[in-house]
């Protein structure tokens, strides 16, 4: 297992360690999980954004009532 150390005003610590008792974590399991999530936001939102403007240049939507014509 490795170590990451980061710097925290009182305060910040303070509040993320009343946050981690909260959710009775740890705030080692606080931080780590947090990051992992808003790193993983990160990728999915970059890859939305990737797949829309692909799709906008070759948008091939049709609407409802095109879709129930194709279906009858």
């Amino acid at each position: 297992m490795n170590t990451v150390s980061f710097r925290l005003s009182n305060d910040e610590k303070d509040f993320m360690q009343r946050l981690a008792n909260s959710k009775e974590i740890s705030l080692s399991e606080l931080a780590k999980t947090t990051i992992l999530e808003s790193l993983e936001n990160q990728i999915d939102l970059e890859t939305y954004n990737n797949l829309m403007k692909k799709h906008q240049i070759n948008d091939e939507s049709i609407s409802h009532a095109e879709m129930m014509q194709e279906l009858i």
